[in-house]
């Protein structure tokens, strides 16, 4: 720890320490209903404490997170993969239920059935602050402190990506972590090549917001969300 500051220490522990200890105790507790309260308060808790830190401790500006304005670019290209990720899940979806399979994968059923059982407010809630909140904690500040503690920003990029994994253990299956690891790799590889996380903010907001309108798109596709079933305790169905 020699030459790290106290603050950039602090820091890193809060953001990569905070939501895997959060995961841990959401772990608990995966089949029942989601804490929205819990929820928000520890992802926007450890947010903020963390951007406390980098503008008090640090006092260095936002940009040292790569939260900078004005780059158009790099949010067009923000937004264009969010919406490239949206129109795929759909055809997926639509796809599935053609050759009539189900509609979620397996493992990820357990996951979106408690996220659809959220009012639509407590969705929306959910994925903006996932989408801000997220890439702070995992991406914007990890990888830009750990680079110049390291030297390397492959090992920058690395770390941070395996902890936005597991921390995700908290309310899903372990076969639903492919898809994290995925969308996991292409927002830190958007981060690594604009430098700015305003538009990977907007990439997860819109790669997520998949969750707000599924509902309704299962039932334009003809499988109401009741379909959607997940593996009881028993190894039974039990419908949504």
């Amino acid at each position: 720890m020699n030459g790290i500051p106290l603050a950039t220490v602090v820091g890193l522990l809060l953001a990569l320490g905070g939501p895997l200890a959060f995961a841990l105790l959401k772990s608990r507790n995966k089949q029942g209903p989601i804490d929205m309260a819990g929820q928000l308060g520890a992802m926007w808790g450890l947010c903020l404490a963390l951007l406390a830190i980098v503008l008090f401790w640090e006092l260095r500006p936002l940009s040292s997170l790569g939260i900078v304005w004005g780059n158009y670019g790099a949010w067009a290209a923000g937004t264009l993969i969010g919406v490239t990720m949206i129109i795929i899940t759909i055809l997926s979806i639509h796809l599935s239920l053609q050759r009539g399979q189900a509609a979620i994968p397996e493992s990820s059923a357990a996951g979106v059935k408690r996220l659809t059982d959220l009012p639509l407010w407590g969705r929306y809630a959910i994925v903006i602050t996932a989408g801000i909140t997220e890439e702070i904690l995992f991406r914007g500040y990890p990888i830009e402190r750990l680079q110049q503690i390291t030297g390397s920003v492959w090992l920058a990029a690395l770390i941070p990506l395996v902890v936005f994994v597991l921390a995700h253990l908290g309310g899903w299956t372990i076969g639903h972590l492919a898809g994290v690891l995925f969308g996991g790799v292409l927002l830190t590889g958007l981060y690594l090549i604009t430098r700015d996380l305003v538009a990977c903010m907007i990439a997860h907001v819109l790669i997520d917001t998949t969750i707000i309108f599924l509902p309704a798109l299962l039932r334009r596709y003809g499988n109401p969300p009741s379909a959607i079933r997940v593996s009881g305790p028993a190894g039974s169905d039990v419908p949504n």
